[in-house]
């Protein structure tokens, strides 16, 4: 395996367990899981700017799991969700090793 591929997969696992982190502090703390569906709350209220930082940096692993619903009931949906969860775990993969522990 060329270091290159190691790099990246090394950003995707520090994405999924960030948002695997992230995910389980919200759901002890607030007693909710960090759905995706929450993100539409039609009821504002103070804690909604946390709540949605918490989404988006729980995102991953929501739609992992959803992706694997999808791939057992529709294969065609589950394959592009799969992917988006691998994009998003990258990208905040990259922003965590970049900006929190500054590695290039």
């Amino acid at each position: 395996m060329d270091v290159q591929h190691a790099a990246y997969l090394f950003a995707i696992a520090v994405g999924f367990v960030s948002a695997g982190i992230v995910g389980s502090v919200w759901a002890i703390a607030m007693d909710e899981e960090p759905r995706l569906a929450r993100l539409l709350d039609p009821n504002p209220t103070l804690m909604t700017p946390l709540r949605v930082l918490a989404i988006v940096f729980a995102a991953p692993t929501t739609i992992l799991l959803d992706a694997f619903d999808d791939l057992i009931d529709r294969p065609l949906l589950g394959v592009p969700v799969l992917a988006a969860a691998l994009v998003w775990s990258f990208f905040q993969g990259v922003f965590i090793l970049t900006q929190v522990f500054g590695l290039t």
